[in-house]
């Protein structure tokens, strides 16, 4: 173990009491998860071959293109999903109380979601989206069906939870976590919403901290993006905004306020967070993690798996770590250091990580 992971690790043991006296509220999807593997062949002699990489899996298509094509999948797990119950659950494991407002069943939750931690509160407005994740060792292809979520608006969350209940949940708390805007169509409109009716009805002694992951959004044009963006800065007068992206993300995210792609990560990075000025910015690669925070650049290395054990939801346990760190004032090569361990462990595991977890991994490394 190197000397800084041995350094987060002993923070974590010292500080992690006080997380209790900390709140999270996450916001605005939910869906059922169902991981699958898709079968190559299935020789009742030799057992089954999946397909490995989406590359593999593409190219067989491709070679399919003038006939139809019947392939079978294997669901590996079958488990709750959605960026926001994803990320309170993996939040939640650390003792901060966490508030979670989505798609969850309506008007009884679903029986999916009864594996939340105790400490995480659900508040439903919908039925759940259905993805059918199919999974291979260099990716994964989201397929969803999310009728009921689709018309999820302002104002049916405000008819189902209540205007007044909103703000009770949101007022207080530590971080305010805005996720999965690709995916829920009436985001903006959500987050309008936020602006307009919850947060000036809020008593804010300090500025809080909001936390975007805006997931793929590659299916938006430039014009629904720069929306988005000025949205995010609206939020930032009277908040401290994060914004965390992967390198696909942040590439679609460049060419919406450029006019030339970049291919370079850092070059992406300190032009978007100049471009939005906002308290932080993150960006997530495969090989590294680099954040943008006043003057400064952080950096920190990914942990590498050969094998993983599951990667759909490795981002939402990332950020849960950036924001666990926040919650713990952590210096911000720290917190990006822990997003990395949070999301290496859950992939190794299959499950979102508590503190046994991550010592026993940071023992191996």
């Amino acid at each position: 173990m190197d000397d800084q992971l041995f350094k987060l690790l002993e923070s974590l043991r010292l500080q992690l009491s006080g997380l209790n006296s900390k709140k999270i509220v996450t916001g605005f999807d939910g869906f059922i998860d169902s991981i699958q593997k898709v079968i190559v062949t299935q020789d009742h002699g030799k057992g089954v071959e999946y397909f490995k990489t989406m590359e593999d899996f593409g190219l067989y298509i491709t070679r399919k293109k003038a006939g139809g094509i019947s392939l079978e999948t294997v669901e590996t797990v079958k488990k709750l999903g959605g960026n926001a119950p994803i990320m309170a659950n993996a939040v939640a494991q650390f003792a901060v109380n966490t508030h979670c407002i989505g798609a969850f069943g309506y008007p009884e939750i679903d029986p999916v979601f009864a594996d939340m931690q105790t400490n995480t509160s659900l508040h439903s407005f919908a039925n759940p989206g259905f993805t059918s994740a199919l999974e291979f060792t260099d990716g994964k292809i989201m397929l969803a069906q999310m009728a009921d979520l689709n018309g999820a608006t302002w104002e049916l969350i405000k008819e189902r939870i209540g205007l007044d209940q909103v703000i009770k949940i949101i007022e207080n708390t530590d971080i305010l976590c805005l996720l999965n805007w690709s995916e829920v169509r009436h985001t903006n409109e959500i987050w309008e919403g936020l602006l307009k009716e919850v947060f000036p009805s809020i008593n804010q002694e300090r500025r809080m901290k909001v936390f975007f992951d805006l997931s793929d959004c590659s299916k938006h044009d430039t014009d629904q993006i720069r929306i988005t963006l000025d949205l995010l800065q609206r939020f930032s007068v009277d908040c401290d905004v994060t914004l965390s992206l992967n390198k696909n993300e942040a590439a679609i995210v460049y060419l919406a306020i450029k006019s030339s792609p970049v291919d370079d990560v850092d070059i992406l990075g300190s032009r978007i967070f100049k471009f939005l000025n906002i308290h932080t910015l993150v960006i997530h690669t495969s090989g590294k993690s680099l954040a943008w925070k006043g003057l400064d650049r952080y950096q920190a290395d990914t942990f590498i798996l050969e094998n993983p054990e599951i990667s759909t939801g490795a981002g939402d346990n990332f950020n849960a770590g950036f924001c666990i760190g926040q919650l713990l004032e952590l210096e911000t090569d720290q917190t990006l250091l822990l997003a990395n361990l949070l999301a290496a462990c859950y992939m190794k595991n299959g499950y979102s990580p508590g503190l046994s977890e991550l010592l026993t991994f940071g023992k191996e490394e």
